[in-house]
């Protein structure tokens, strides 16, 4: 059973590596024995723009011989209780910035397909490999503003990403098949994070389980899709958000 879900040596890229959840799943891969890379700009990897993927793949190719492994995940995400959010995320549709949509799509969606399309040549020249896009529970469901402080709406360009996410993903999944090669998504409810008490406890009755995520909670859900033990499938979302978008 070890083996069956090992994801030992097995060549793995994280996007937005050094971010919230991207660092959980670096290190749940690290822990796990996987080789790992973090595509972030913080390593200088800016995956929107494909010259700077395409060195970097260079690179892991060069060092490891092969691909394994592609966690897209980096995305932008406002989150409730950053200071550093700007409110133009949280702005009525109808006034909603046409640059912050078009920043947003930028790493979120286009990030993820530039990725993707660099590193799938070597997937199928391998004919073996597992993409796992992030997604979000957004992409089953419309926002419940109602838990956000007065006048504040879930960033319509965040879940529109998201949404899209999983038409990449599917068409991914049918254009590598013949290729052996997987492509999943993660779905991904809320994560505590410092949000404010009240935001977590109105957030927490939304789910079956009555609480958010924790750190760590997701990890799991990313090493089986990345594992032998998730050798049939592909196309599929792999919904983690206690039951929130099954009630």
């Amino acid at each position: 059973m070890d083996r069956f879900f090992s994801v030992e040596n097995k060549v793995v890229i994280v996007t937005g590596g050094s971010g919230f959840l991207g660092s959980q799943y670096v290190n749940a891969f690290q822990g796990a024995g996987a080789r790992v890379i973090n595509w972030d700009v913080a390593t200088g990897v800016d995956i929107t723009r494909p010259a700077s993927v395409k060195n970097a793949a260079r690179a892991v190719l060069k060092k490891f011989g092969s691909i394994d492994v592609l966690v897209n995940n980096a995305a932008f995400n406002p989150q409730v209780g950053e200071k550093s959010t700007s409110e133009n995320n949280w702005a009525p549709y109808e006034r909603f910035s046409l640059r912050v949509w078009e920043e947003e799509l930028k790493t979120n969606l286009t990030g993820q397909l530039i990725a993707t399309q660099v590193v799938a040549p070597q997937m199928i020249k391998q004919r073996s490999g597992s993409v796992i896009f992030a997604s979000s529970d957004f992409a089953f469901m419309g926002p419940n503003n109602s838990i956000y402080k007065s006048g504040q709406f879930k960033d319509i360009a965040y879940i529109t990403s998201k949404a899209g996410v999983l038409g990449l993903m599917r068409s991914w999944a049918a254009y590598l098949g013949p290729y052996n090669v997987r492509v999943n998504a993660l779905v991904p409810g809320g994560m505590r994070r410092n949000q404010p008490p009240s935001f977590v406890k109105k957030n927490s009755r939304l789910n079956m389980l009555g609480r958010m995520s924790r750190p760590g909670e997701y990890s799991g859900a990313v090493l089986f899709l990345a594992s032998g033990a998730a050798s049939y499938i592909t196309g599929s979302c792999l919904v983690v958000d206690g039951g929130r978008t099954a009630w």
